[in-house]
């Protein structure tokens, strides 16, 4: 066996051994000293990465619980508050069955009437107060940026009772009710300063109704303003909305497309009134002289119609003479002991399959077959014009009153000797907010506009899960007495109605708490899933991450007495070599 002096081959063996040694100690030592397998991407890289993935996930379920519960604890408070209310509403109807009894006398029933009286002010007042960590839950909360309180107000007023009220008024005066079909909501901006509002679709060649119909508001002219009218005196914005639902019932329940220009917007303006159009317009065309109210300008006014009928160019003046000229319809079937336009509106209506126009209702009008005489000489359309160009500047100099407050519509003091209805009472505003407003459409919100639904008090956006759009949106609704429709409860005018008042809010309350309810039911579903899966995770996260004490003390057992061991061989292999140098002794 030869012997090195120069290079010790067995020392630097030992040396690296004990160096292995040494350092596998250490990560041993790491390990159990930390508890975790991986301590850095050096021990175990792609360990690393699938274990913060799992880490993130864990975090993130966590979090999401948490979220949950808080949603739930919001919900649990909104519950209660509805759980209250629905005890007031309940000594309300109490109260409204107790008054109904006929053995109470005027005065029993206003004490009554008191009580109710306390117990709304008092839903008003939860219902303005419910917070959960300082955020209301049952009023319109902080707008977003985007948010256009200019449209907001069209929609409040359209929901409120703008559209229900118009409805009413058309069925109570033109006997028409559209079939349920659904029209939608635009609300646009244009250049057009004539258009304020319109009602558009396509015809149907086979019935002549109206489809896919849209109500569109031109929010660049639409007057601003807000609930109750909307707009400013006289043109309101709920005036502009009744005349423009005219066009879309007729257009659901006659051959409207074959109708006259002047005759469907002479209609649209008698269902709220036109008299303070013809007023102006009587000034322009006496060219403001002093005497603006003569025959012959009446004349002229009447004798627009012609140029209504033969070619419509959308002005003022061609408004003013058919709204006269229909008014004059109504007026001369009345005189003839006929319910007035109401029953053109019908005759059109019950004739649609048969493609009944303008013309086949002023011949059957006009015809002993009609049920009384009119007018003989209105065997048609063109005739009927030709008689009002004769004699509508008579009826306008002897029916419209310009002196007073009414607008000049139909079942108001001037047209038909009712209540005068003014340009803020025409359209009734005292409606209940809906998102089902009307019997005959199903009207959609706009999804582009930045508006809120009319009803929406809270909107919830519960982040429940670990990943982006992984969320429960809830939404919570104005529950005040004017959304509840018990703003006009009164016991002691009617009791019965007023029980009718009460069940329809309940039933709104109800409908809200049982959302809640599947809400509620919905988050507890959420926390435990995320809390299964989040241990879940942990438990696999644990296999890749966590130390193995029994192996890593064992580990570190090893290299303890390899440790020992290496240095004691390293030794021995340092004294082998000085043992050579005796030879040279």
């Amino acid at each position: 066996m030869a012997f090195s002096v120069n290079t010790n081959i067995a020392s630097l063996f030992g040396q690296r051994m004990l160096s292995n040694a040494n350092n596998a100690q250490a990560t041993a030592m790491e390990r159990l000293s930390s508890g975790l397998r991986i301590n850095s991407a050096k021990d175990d890289a792609a360990g690393l990465a699938i274990s913060t993935g799992f880490n993130s996930q864990i975090r993130g379920l966590n979090q999401s619980v948490r979220n949950a519960n808080d949603g739930i604890s919001a919900l649990q408070v909104a519950d209660a508050t509805l759980g209250e209310m629905t005890n007031n509403l309940q000594r309300v109807r109490e109260l409204s069955i107790q008054a109904a009894n006929g053995i109470y006398s005027a005065s029993d029933k206003a004490s009554i009437q008191a009580e109710i009286g306390q117990i709304l002010q008092e839903i008003n007042t939860v219902a303005d107060t419910t917070a959960f960590n300082g955020a209301k839950l049952f009023v319109r909360g902080d707008k977003t940026p985007e948010y256009d309180i200019d449209k907001q107000a069209v929609i409040d007023g359209l929901f409120g009772s703008w559209l229900a009220s118009s409805e009413k008024m058309i069925a109570d005066s033109y006997g028409l009710v559209a079939d349920g079909v659904e029209m939608k909501i635009n609300l646009q901006d244009t250049a057009d300063p004539n258009v304020l509002a319109s009602v558009s679709g396509t015809v149907n060649a086979t019935t002549g109704q109206t489809e896919n119909l849209y109500l569109n508001i031109d929010m660049t002219d639409f007057p601003k303003g807000y609930v109750p009218n909307g707009g400013t005196q006289p043109y309101y914005s709920d005036r502009i909305v009744a005349h423009e639902m005219v066009h879309a019932v007729m257009g659901r329940t006659t051959n409207f497309n074959a109708l006259p220009t002047w005759f469907k917007e002479g209609s649209a303006e008698l269902i709220q009134g036109a008299d303070e159009r013809v007023y102006n317009d009587l000034i322009a065309v006496d060219g403001n002289n002093a005497d603006h109210f003569n025959a012959a300008d009446m004349d002229t006014l009447a004798n627009e119609l012609s140029n209504a009928n033969s070619s419509w160019d959308g002005s003022s003046l061609q408004y003013s003479t058919s709204y006269a000229a229909v008014r004059y319809l109504h007026n001369e079937i009345k005189s003839n002991g006929g319910q007035g336009i109401k029953d053109v509106m019908e005759y059109l209506s019950n004739n649609i399959d048969t493609g009944a126009d303008l013309d086949s209702a002023f011949a059957y009008f006009s015809s002993a077959a009609g049920g009384y005489l009119v007018n003989t000489s209105w065997s048609d359309n063109n005739s009927f014009v030709a008689d009002f160009a004769t004699n509508g500047g008579t009826f306008i100099k002897n029916n419209f009153n310009f002196s007073n407050l009414d607008t000049g519509a139909i079942s108001g003091l001037d047209v038909d000797g009712g209540a005068e209805l003014t340009a803020e009472s025409v359209v009734d505003n005292e409606g209940t907010l809906s998102l089902d407003p009307t019997v005959g459409f199903k009207f959609s919100l706009p999804t582009k506009d930045n508006i809120i639904n009319p009803l929406l008090a809270t909107r919830l956006n519960l982040q429940v899960g670990s990943e982006s759009g992984q969320a429960i949106t809830t939404e919570l609704f104005r529950v005040d007495t004017n959304v509840l429709g018990l703003d006009q409860l009164d016991v002691t005018q009617d009791a019965n109605a007023a029980i009718s008042l009460v069940d329809s809010a309940l039933s709104y309350l109800l409908d809200q708490q049982s959302t809640i309810g599947a809400t509620l039911n919905r988050l507890a579903a959420v926390v435990s899933v995320n809390s299964q899966t989040s241990l879940k995770l942990s438990a696999s996260n644990s296999r890749i991450l966590d130390a193995d004490f029994a192996l890593e003390t064992s580990i570190l057992t090893k290299q303890q007495v390899l440790q020992q061991s290496s240095t004691a061989m390293l030794a021995q292999a340092n004294s082998n070599q000085t043992s050579v140098l005796s030879l040279l002794g």
